[in-house]
């Protein structure tokens, strides 16, 4: 069974919003038993919820290109540089929303409705591997043209040894 990247990425994609939309119904029903201000303490963390997933959903997309130029890179230690920049650059960008949601007022974002929130990334990394069989071969992208030209040229030279 063959699964593309971008067929995988929806899936994440999926599932972290469908996450984040439980963590959010599940913030309401904590905040509504646990508060007497309970717009005060729902919303700004429903916010930081729907920050976080839309942080969850900008990073997949992001590995999705990443994996796809990495693999199409020919030199290896530059592919290794390249994903692992990026990997820092990912980092350094849910860091910078963490730290715009903690200097943000409470009535506005709730800090922890953000971390809980990130951390729907990796659940939904965990919960992948019940959706894609283990035998499954993940394609990153379509072959390219020198791809085909070069298999033809294979067969050609495969013919003409066997002559």
């Amino acid at each position: 069974m063959e699964f593309t990247m971008d067929a995988v990425a929806n899936k994440m994609i999926l599932v972290i919003i469908c996450l984040s939309v439980l963590v959010m119904l599940g913030g309401a029903v904590f905040f509504h038993i646990h508060s007497s201000f309970y717009i005060n303490g729902a919303v700004p963390f429903a916010v930081g919820v729907a920050m976080a997933m839309a942080v969850n959903v900008t990073r997949v997309i992001w590995l999705k290109k990443t994996i796809n130029k990495t693999v199409d890179m020919a030199a290896p230690k530059m592919a290794k540089l390249f994903f692992q920049l990026q990997y820092f650059l990912r980092i350094v960008f849910t860091g910078m929303v963490l730290l715009i949601a903690a200097l943000a007022p409470d009535n506005i974002v709730n800090l922890l409705g953000v971390i809980i929130g990130i951390l729907t990334f990796p659940i939904a990394m965990r919960l992948m591997q019940f959706f894609i069989p283990k035998d499954a071969e993940i394609i990153t992208q379509a072959p390219s043209c020198t791809d085909f030209v070069q298999d033809s040229i294979d067969e050609i030279e495969a013919i003409g040894k066997e002559d």
